[in-house]
């Protein structure tokens, strides 16, 4: 009986699978972060080096949490990524890289107090730029886990146990970055952005597996720099590859669709399911129209891809156009978003 149901579940699952079919496409979203175009000069402050009792507080952290000197060498790395970044980005002319600042009372992976006004002022004068992009928060954190066991091992002599030591450290990297705007006195972004390191090693003693310990500064210096990189990203529109499924079958007029589909004809594909948007029966209707609002996120009609995508759910109960209108609606907001803030620039320029 087991048996039997088991069979019976897998070839609905089978049938259900075999109606759907997925494309990749990129899209683009709007920056995390607008700023306005008059912004064409940048600074890159490293500010996340402790002074004073801080300091002290750091250099025990460090030895507890085996961080030796990965703080320094990560953080560097992750303001030279973000410098990086901005320097091959056209949205700016000119990037500085300014003198690191080092923080009074500096507490780990929190939020230092915001830089004065005046200090944030006499560094962009003095540097020549308008904004500063800020490293407040560099942190990182490691744990590690030790486990002995004895395995085979073939020798001449034959297959003998041996001691096996294994040391897992895994790195925890924590970045906090501020954008400062001293013109208008405001902190246009603050973002937290963190990432983990794995490092395994194994060997016949402690020694040997624990050298694992000694191979993660490249290791934080290429995901710090990464961070960086990502994190200057936020002031420029994003491109994603996103994965959305479509139906494939149901009607002749959708398996010719995608067919076409499957060639890169998309306009054909369009052609094929508008002919079912209206058809009789509930199912194949809605599915043209959930594949109507597929061609239209396609082809950058985003509001178009909402609107069907709400038809399929709404007059049809296509589960599946649920989640993707939710998605949709919220790419409609943030560019409706963007270009307001577009337009209000536009008009004070």
């Amino acid at each position: 009986m087991k048996r039997v149901c088991f069979l019976s579940f897998f070839a609905l699952l089978l049938v259900f699978s075999s109606c759907k079919n997925t494309v990749n496409l990129t899209i683009q979203d709007p920056p995390a972060v607008f700023l306005e175009k008059s912004y064409v000069t940048a600074g890159v402050v490293n500010r996340s080096f402790a002074k004073g009792a801080g300091k002290v507080v750091d250099v025990i952290d460090n030895a507890l949490t085996l961080e030796g000197n990965l703080d320094n060498v990560g953080s560097e790395a992750a303001t030279q990524g973000m410098f990086d970044e901005l320097t091959t980005n056209q949205r700016f002319e000119y990037v500085a890289k300014l003198d690191s600042i080092a923080v009074e009372n500096r507490a780990g992976d929190v939020f230092p107090a915001p830089m004065e006004w005046s200090e944030v002022t006499r560094l962009c004068e003095e540097n020549g730029v308008q904004i500063l992009f800020v490293l407040e928060v560099y942190d990182t954190d490691t744990k590690v886990d030790y486990d002995m066991r004895m395995v085979n091992q073939t020798t001449p002599l034959g297959t003998v146990q041996v001691p096996r030591h294994t040391a897992t450290a895994i790195t925890r990297v924590t970045t906090g970055w501020r954008l400062y705007d001293p013109a208008n006195k405001l902190i246009r972004d603050e973002f937290f952005v963190k990432d983990r390191i794995r490092n395994t090693g194994s060997g016949i003693n402690p020694a040997k597996a624990a050298s694992v310990l000694m191979n993660r500064g490249q290791a934080v210096k290429q995901i710090s720099g990464q961070v960086g990189r990502f994190y200057a990203g936020r002031v420029r529109s994003q491109s994603f590859r996103v994965s959305r499924m479509y139906f494939k079958s149901g009607s002749q007029n959708l398996k010719i669709g995608h067919r076409r589909a499957l060639v890169g004809d998309w306009n054909g594909s369009a052609d094929a399911w508008r002919k079912d948007v209206d058809s009789p029966k509930r199912k194949v209707a809605g599915r043209a129209c959930h594949n109507m609002a597929i061609d239209a996120e396609i082809n950058g009609d985003i509001k178009g891809a909402l609107e069907w995508a709400q038809k399929a759910y709404t007059d049809y109960r296509i589960k599946e156009s649920r989640d993707y209108a939710r998605i949709l609606r919220n790419r409609v907001l943030r560019w409706e978003q963007a270009q307001k803030l577009k337009e209000i620039d536009d008009n004070n320029n």
